[in-house]
């Protein structure tokens, strides 16, 4: 892929899988044909404050992440495709919230694991810590997110280093997690 680039891990994690930044419509037409593959992805979105508007869409496989850039591609037909095959798992942290932004685009992911709900399911409701990705992150992989970004301004461009490696991690986990809730 024309657009792969690697980025450096952050906070003593190092990724275990290249980065890819999409931000053309032929750069995510061949990652799709690349997802569509796959038997399960990740996914994680960057929103606004308000979480009204997508700015970019994270997904990672075994092999590598990738990091679209929504405000650079205006047709997403290709990832909601690669979304709504029901042969593709998806798995996602907090799946309502993913499944509601996508929504509002059209998108209707059809087979999903949550590992929020298994999180849950695994170590009870109520547990010290809570259930956010941060949390599950430490007890179940033993590493420390940096979720400063989180509230990130994800409308403004470029993005930084930081904001990408951080949208990148949140969905390379998912990965990992999977593996232990799966």
């Amino acid at each position: 892929m024309k657009e792969a680039v690697i980025l450096p891990g952050r906070d003593g994690f190092t990724f275990r899988r290249p980065v890819r930044l999409v931000s053309t419509r032929p750069g995510l037409e061949d990652l799709c044909r690349a997802l569509i593959r796959e038997e399960v992805i990740a996914l994680d979105v960057e929103t606004t404050l308000d979480w009204g508007t997508l700015c970019l869409a994270q997904v990672a496989t075994g092999d590598f992440n990738a990091v679209i850039d929504v405000f650079e591609i205006d047709d997403l037909t290709p990832l909601f495709l690669v979304l709504e095959d029901p042969e593709v798992g998806v798995i996602i942290h907090n799946a309502p919230f993913e499944r509601r932004v996508l929504g509002s685009y059209g998108c209707r992911i059809t087979s999903v694991f949550d590992t929020l709900s298994a999180s849950r399911r695994f170590r009870g409701r109520r547990i010290p810590g809570g259930h956010s990705l941060g949390a599950v992150c430490r007890r179940e992989l033993g590493i420390e997110l940096d979720k400063s970004y989180q509230t990130a301004d994800w409308t403004r461009r470029p993005l930084t280093p930081g904001q990408l490696n951080y949208a990148a991690l949140d969905a390379e986990v998912l990965i990992d997690l999977y593996r232990i809730f799966g």
